[in-house]
């Protein structure tokens, strides 16, 4: 499963991006999220037991199988869950390849590949570091000049192998920024499937504690998020789980 999260920084008035995406890779479903507080802590608990039927009823949504996109409303937990649990569970909108757009990725779905939007000028001029560190791509849309050139350079220092392009999306799309989301989609595809071969080989009573799953992520040099959500899918058990990181 390829999952794909949209993070924005900067005011970007039109935030399309999902219908420009799919033009690009037909292939790719759209999950547009329209989340909602009740005023309550919304700390990602993914490790609380909530039968998918139950959950699924508190989340509207609008759905045509004929149509690239899935619409979800609902509250901001219940949103992070139900994408989540839907990938596995769901057989009538089991997606190999989605993008998620109208969230904040990188927090709403830290187990995704991640693309930053950015669009100048920034609020202080400087660089959100925890979008930035966790960007697999960074797009700065509609910005030319020597503001973006500051920008990139700064962005750089941060994490100088992360590709960033100058693009307007409105109007065209590179295919240097096309080949980069393909090698994006690869790395993140042979990280899952690594994953899922040491799960078979170490633990294939498909069970595992949350310690002993922190220690894989390690070894490997990926996020418990992405570990987390790659047991989802392989259909595993974390348990004496005591901080909510699965």
């Amino acid at each position: 499963m390829l999952a794909v999260a949209l993070n924005y920084i900067g005011v970007i008035e039109e935030k399309d991006f999902g219908s420009m995406f799919v033009q690009q890779f037909n292939d790719f479903k759209v999950v547009k999220l329209s989340p909602y507080d009740d005023g309550k802590s919304d700390r990602l608990e993914l490790c609380q037991p909530e039968e998918y039927e139950e959950l699924v009823k508190h989340v509207q949504k609008e759905w045509d199988p004929s149509e690239t996109c899935l619409e979800l409303r609902g509250l901001k937990v219940r949103l992070q869950k139900a994408v989540r649990q839907m990938f596995f569970f769901d057989e009538e909108k089991e997606y190999e390849k989605v993008l998620l757009e109208g969230s904040d990725g990188i927090s709403d779905f830290p187990w995704a590949m991640q693309i930053v939007m950015i669009k100048l000028p920034v609020m202080g001029g400087k660089p959100n570091r925890e979008l930035i560190r966790k960007a697999d791509v960074i797009i700065l849309n509609n910005s030319e000049g020597e503001e973006s050139r500051d920008f990139i350079a700064r962005v750089k220092r941060i994490r100088p192998n992360t590709p960033i392009f100058m693009e307007k999306l409105q109007e065209s799309w590179s295919q240097e920024l096309t080949d980069s989301l393909e090698a994006s989609f690869s790395s993140y595809l042979e990280k899952r499937q690594k994953i899922k071969a040491m799960l078979t080989e170490k633990y294939p009573q498909q069970s595992i504690s949350c310690e002993q799953a922190r220690r894989m992520a390690g070894k490997l040099r990926v996020s418990s998020f992405l570990f987390g959500n790659v047991c989802d899918e392989c259909g595993y058990t974390i348990t004496h789980c005591g901080l909510s990181c699965f």
